[in-house]
């Protein structure tokens, strides 16, 4: 006769412990791979948006297209706006570009906030990975490296996502200005001619 062999509650509890662990990093280096093929500084591309828009606001537009993720959809939002209006008037213009750029910016904002509230669900994996760790005496180390290492990449996008809330205010007070200039004097013409 074969013996039956039962499984011990403190097996279970380190497999719980590794699958949580390991969830709760898979969910949080999936959302800041995210930050790593988004990141733009806004002390660079702040002067390359403004020339743009001074020289090409067509060219603007592309550039804005490049990186929907970050305060360029905005700008590229409130500047297709603009185009659609069709007018020239500088009174009429900033009506339209603020609504769209600040529609534009919450919805940036709010795509990282959820990010960020994914990475939040991996954090609470990853502690309670290292709570069924404690529960049995010592959480083994890999438990503890990758619970870390969660809280680690929460505060990363925690900061990032602060940074291009940032960047969202500053732009608007800086950049949305030159792209109403941009429509006003005749540089941006909606639909744009097709790329050479």
């Amino acid at each position: 006769m074969e013996r039956v062999t039962r499984v011990k509650l403190l097996d279970v509890s380190t497999v719980a412990s590794y699958a949580l662990a390991i969830v709760g990093f898979g969910m949080m280096v999936s959302a800041v791979l995210r930050t790593l093929s988004s990141s733009l500084k806004y002390i660079y591309t702040r002067p390359l948006l403004i020339n743009a828009l001074r020289t090409n606001a067509n060219h603007a537009e592309r550039l804005c297209k490049t990186a929907p993720d970050s305060y360029f959809g905005a700008v590229g939002a409130a500047l297709k706006t603009a185009g659609m209006i069709g007018s020239r008037d500088p009174k009429i213009i900033p009506t339209a570009t603020l609504p769209a750029y600040d529609a534009g910016g919450q919805a940036i904002s709010m795509k990282w906030k959820t990010l960020l509230g994914r990475v939040k669900l991996g954090l609470m994996a990853a502690g309670g990975a290292v709570a069924l760790g404690l529960s049995k005496g010592v959480p083994p180390i890999p438990v503890i490296v990758l619970a870390v290492g969660v809280a680690i990449g929460f505060l990363w996008l925690f900061l990032y996502k602060q940074e291009v809330d940032r960047c969202i205010v500053l732009a608007r007070a800086e950049i949305l200005p030159e792209v109403n200039r941009a429509v006003a004097d005749g540089r941006y013409t909606f639909p744009p001619p097709p790329a050479a």
